[in-house]
């Protein structure tokens, strides 16, 4: 049961979401190899639940206002960070519009840090995670670290495996063959390099977009990015892609042995990121619903499926929050 409606999409950056994100505290914090890590948070007065938000690759929270307003509606405290090379976070390469982490396990480690010393410490009984493409990648390889943690996780689209050109071996051989990373510099960044016909931050065009079939959401998210240019990032570097098709590789199987309850939302018109894959992962613990007509970026999509999303997302967690038992 929902209690109270989305946003529209009609209706963006309304003034009451303005006065609302005045009160959403954006801070940092830094790794040991000195990476700053920035993330925001917004806490209920009296709730005893929270949703921690794991973003897709090139996101921010600053492109999730809208979301963070919405489940904040819903009663729920949220935590959000922007994972390492991206977003508000350090960029990694000399380059900053490169796509680029060192390891994988790099944005898990982070994650796990966020979590027990931003998320925990304001003891709310009953967490969730809500994540979204190479994020559902990141939350589905923490879960498996640590399954006492969170009561549920809804994974939008989770990157379980990557939509490529062609045979992934041949794409992981051609990518090793070409990757010309080298070791980090004075000024603590490394130099890399692109994948295969990849370039600098190139905004495409809504009609040629396949993210979302919402014209007002996907020009606000553009519109928000040239607006806010350090948020820009551009195609992966061919270290990046090695990485997540290797990390991917996994997920199908840590999700489908999960003992923490996961809803994949699944977008049927994907071309990002492998329905097959996340097929692959159902299980009793771990469900998928079928979003029909979606592009891959749900949270942003045109009212109708969104909301239809949204609807099961809330309801998912709450039927496996800790304090609906008690």
């Amino acid at each position: 049961m929902i209690y109270k409606k989305f946003s529209s999409e009609k209706k963006l950056n309304t003034p009451e979401q303005q006065r609302f994100w005045q009160s959403v505290e954006q801070s940092h914090f830094s790794r040991k190899d000195g990476v700053n890590i920035a993330y925001c948070q917004v806490l209920q007065p009296d709730t005893k639940q929270a949703i921690v938000i794991s973003n897709g690759r090139v996101e921010s929270y600053i492109k999730y206002q809208e979301l963070i307003f919405d489940l904040f509606q819903q009663g729920y405290s949220i935590f959000a960070l922007d994972h390492r090379g991206q977003g508000l976070s350090d960029r990694l390469t000399q380059q900053p519009h490169q796509g680029y982490v060192g390891k994988f396990e790099d944005y898990i480690d982070d994650f796990s840090h966020f979590i027990e010393h931003i998320v925990q410490p304001t003891n709310h009984h009953s967490l969730s995670i809500m994540a979204h493409s190479m994020g559902g990648a990141i939350a589905t390889h923490y879960l498996h670290k640590h399954p006492t943690i969170f009561d549920s996780a809804v994974l939008s689209a989770p990157m379980f495996g990557i939509a490529l050109p062609f045979n992934t071996k041949m794409v992981l051989w051609l990518a090793k063959r070409l990757d010309k990373t080298s070791a980090i510099t004075v000024e603590g960044k490394v130099t890399s390099n692109y994948v295969l016909g990849g370039t600098d931050y190139n905004p495409a065009p809504f009609i040629s977009n396949y993210l979302t079939h919402s014209k007002h959401r996907y020009e606000h998210y553009r519109e928000c990015y040239k607006k806010h240019p350090q948020l820009q990032l551009g195609s992966p570097t061919n270290h990046w892609l090695i990485e997540a098709i290797n990390a991917a590789e996994s997920c199908a199987e840590l999700a489908k042995s999960s003992p923490t309850p996961i809803l994949i939302l699944q977008a049927s018109e994907d071309t990002i990121v492998t329905n097959q894959s996340q097929d692959n992962a159902l299980s009793a613990q771990c469900h998928k619903v079928v979003i029909q007509g979606a592009y891959h970026e749900v949270f942003i999509e045109s009212d109708k499926l969104r909301n239809k999303a949204l609807s099961h997302a809330i309801n998912f967690i709450k039927q496996h929050s800790k304090t609906a038992e008690t």
